[in-house]
């Protein structure tokens, strides 16, 4: 069976209409996904790899995502999104709220914490993740620059690009664009 999702208006209000995920949305009609950043004392991000068996982007690096289920809060989301798809655990508290995003037809709440993660220890969900790795920040951009991430991860960004940058502790100016 399929997930559920709530449909949402621009500004992020519930609409009350309930859809398979799947479904195309109309005109003026959002799903909401959720995406968190990890980043561990050296200062490095942690990346999954996309399954190959996945539809959009198959074998491309992201941050942890997903979409947010009918009922469900973004924080809910991204902590359940987290753990299924890497086995990490982390609590509402440690999140920090990175920034909002809007690309019809997804909205986006992507967040940030600060987390030490042994990469023996990443549990990776068949059909979702297929690797993991943890990247310094000149590789992120040079990553970027190589067309490594989904375009939808790289247009969300550009949305809260400033707080990314100062959650990850980098200059103002250190992504171009």
């Amino acid at each position: 069976m399929e997930e559920k999702i709530d449909v949402y208006d621009q500004s992020g209000n519930v609409t009350g209409k309930i859809v398979e995920k799947s479904t195309p949305m109309g005109e003026g009609e959002y799903r909401l996904a959720v995406g968190i950043w990890l980043q561990d004392s050296r200062g490095k991000i942690f990346l999954t790899k996309r399954s190959m068996e996945k539809s959009y982007a198959p074998g491309m690096w992201e941050n942890p995502a997903g979409h947010v289920q009918a009922g469900e809060t973004p924080e809910h989301a991204v902590l359940r999104e987290l753990r299924e798809e890497t086995g990490i655990s982390v609590t509402k508290e440690q999140l920090t709220l990175l920034g909002a995003s809007c690309a019809w037809p997804y909205l986006g709440r992507d967040y940030g914490v600060h987390l030490e993660v042994d990469l023996k220890d990443v549990v990776l969900q068949k059909g979702e993740t297929c690797d993991a790795r943890w990247v310094s920040f000149p590789e992120f951009v040079q990553m970027i620059k190589e067309g490594a991430f989904p375009p939808s991860l790289i247009e969300h960004l550009k949305d809260y690009k400033l707080a990314f940058l100062h959650f990850l502790g980098e200059e103002q100016d250190a992504l171009e664009g």
